[in-house]
């Protein structure tokens, strides 16, 4: 197993090797060999105090460092963005529907990124989660998630009544009554207005 070295031994040694001007004989005095003391002046000489950040951290010049950081927060945004892209139709339809979306996407996305942009509570969320959901909410959560998809394939032009009729359709026993109460709930409203 190879030795580990920490930061303050290595630039020590870089800079007895540029005041003696011989590698060989610094290398022999610290017990070090000379190639990789090359190695390190070569780190130095190139990144400067940035040399030598330990295992697992990129090697960066101080300007390779301000480019790495801005390519970390643009991407940070890129991807709030696209979390809020997929999210933003669900924030008025309450966080009933905004927990099954973070549910959905648990494994593109990490809970507490799609949290934070939703602007949920991430223990609001897990408790959510790790509640045991009876039969009755179990079909109940199940005929909003058909009245939601319903809605938007239609796009947002039926009313209760004829959501209620497409779910009968389909087998459900609904009522226009229920079906308006559930959408009311998830916060859908028709575009088309009788007059």
């Amino acid at each position: 197993m190879s030795k580990i070295y920490d930061y303050d031994f290595k630039v020590k040694a870089v800079l007895l090797s540029y005041e003696r001007w011989n590698k060989a004989e610094v290398g022999k005095e610290l017990n070090i060999n000379s190639s990789l003391l090359t190695r390190w002046q070569q780190d130095y000489e190139r990144y400067g105090t940035e040399s030598f950040p330990g295992s697992g951290y990129l090697k960066l010049n101080s300007t390779e460092k301000k480019v790495y950081e801005l390519e970390k927060k643009i991407k940070e945004v890129d991807l709030k963005f696209e979390i809020l892209k997929k999210g933003s139709n669900l924030l008025c339809q309450g966080k009933f529907v905004i927990f099954e979306f973070i549910h959905n996407n648990e494994k593109i996305y990490s809970i507490r990124k799609m949290c934070k942009v939703l602007n949920v509570s991430v223990r609001t969320y897990h408790n959510w989660k790790s509640q045991n959901l009876s039969e009755t909410k179990q079909k109940r959560i199940s005929i909003k998630k058909e009245i939601i998809e319903i809605f938007f394939k239609v796009e947002q032009r039926y009313g209760a009544p004829r959501i209620a009729k497409t779910l009968q359709n389909r087998g459900h026993k609904i009522s226009s009554t229920t079906t308006g109460r559930y959408m009311k709930e998830l916060g859908l409203y028709s575009k088309i207005t009788k007059y």
